[in-house]
């Protein structure tokens, strides 16, 4: 159970130079295999959590932009937002414009009852604000909380980097070691519990997987993991870290116990992240490098994006649309099609900028 390194081996900072992680796409399709299993309710089983799949695209974008930006600011001297943003849009908001599209003319035709506010939130990216959540929530742009705070964190924590490192460190610091104290103290002392204060702890708590990810990958570009170590204790600690992360449980509710056993679980799930970089012969990294498994979490965005529909309850959709094991079909195909035909096209045009910058 214990690993003997291979004195060849890269470093983990050696690694993060290269322009392919491996493991990386795994773990997006366990993801996105989590949450469709779960909107599907496929929730009896506890190895089902939505939101920990979630939690753990999260993390992993947290580490992988937080590493693409700190891999320009070392290599070049400077961080391009412009050029940064530009790639992010490319490939975010064509899928996500053109489900809202979708979507938009399903509302009409149908009359599925999505208001119109929530067409704005979820085009504007805000759909992590009680507004748009609070007036008769939809299901079918619900997912948009999470495409939220994504868009949020790569908005404002590459300009944080961008401006003053040490400032971006310790704001990651704040969010991950500070924030948990203090939504602590918002429950002993009810005051705390309302108003602005509230809302800023609600606010920023949601970023905290993120953070974590950040963290990792600060911490993995200044060298701080013993990578010989890692792959030494391999096996022992995935296993060790895949029961843990089952028996703690990620919970969406807001309580304290949840703060700190989610940020917990986000720190084990950072712990696979890293442990999986470099090649080995581990069940674990296996899996997550099996090509149908690493082909789900290459178009795990369509999937998150298109499944919502297929997931829906909603009564005016058709059973042939939203019923099982049509919905499965369904959730199979139109990310394929949406993947190869539509958004490789803005992937070309990403690649293409990337180069040119």
């Amino acid at each position: 159970m214990i690993q003997t390194p291979d004195p060849k081996t890269p470093t983990l900072s050696q690694v993060l130079n290269e322009s392919y992680y491996p493991s990386l796409n795994g773990l997006r399709g366990v993801a996105i295999v989590l949450v469709v299993a779960s909107h599907l309710n496929i929730s009896g089983n506890v190895l089902i959590n939505g939101q920990l799949g979630v939690d753990l695209f999260f993390v992993l974008s947290g580490f992988l932009i937080t590493t693409l930006c700190l891999k320009e600011l070392n290599n070049t001297g400077s961080l391009s937002l412009k050029s940064f943003y530009a790639r992010r849009s490319l490939r975010i908001f064509p899928v996500a414009y053109l489900y809202l599209i979708v979507l938009l003319v399903l509302n009409i035709s149908f009359s599925l009852a999505i208001p119109g506010f929530q067409f704005a939130g979820a085009a504007l990216y805000l759909m992590n604000f009680n507004y748009f959540r609070a007036h008769n929530f939809t299901w079918l742009v619900a997912h948009f909380w999470s495409l939220s705070v994504e868009e949020q964190f790569y908005v404002i924590f590459p300009f944080l980097l961008k401006i003053n490192r040490r400032f971006f460190f310790i704001a990651i610091a704040f969010i991950v070691l500070g924030l948990p104290i203090l939504c602590s103290l918002q429950f002993f002392f009810k005051p705390l519990n309302q108003g602005i204060f509230y809302a800023f702890t609600h606010y920023l708590i949601k970023f905290q997987g993120i953070a974590i990810g950040c963290l990792f990958s600060v911490l993995t570009m200044r060298k701080v993991f013993d990578h010989q170590m890692l792959i030494k204790t391999k096996t022992l600690g995935n296993l060790a870290a895949i029961i843990l992360i089952v028996y703690l449980k990620f919970d969406d509710f807001y309580s304290i116990k949840a703060v700190f056993i989610n940020g917990i679980i986000s720190f084990l799930i950072g712990y696979l992240i890293i442990s999986n970089l470099n090649s080995s012969s581990n069940v674990i990294y296996k899996i997550l490098n099996f090509k149908p498994l690493a082909f789900i979490g290459i178009i795990s965005y369509s999937i998150y994006i298109w499944q919502q529909i297929f997931t829906s309850s909603n009564p005016n959709l058709s059973k042939y649309v939203i019923s099982y094991p049509y919905n499965l079909i369904w959730i199979a195909i139109v990310p394929c099609l949406s993947y190869f035909f539509y958004e490789r096209y803005f992937l070309k045009l990403k690649r293409k900028l990337k180069k040119i910058n």
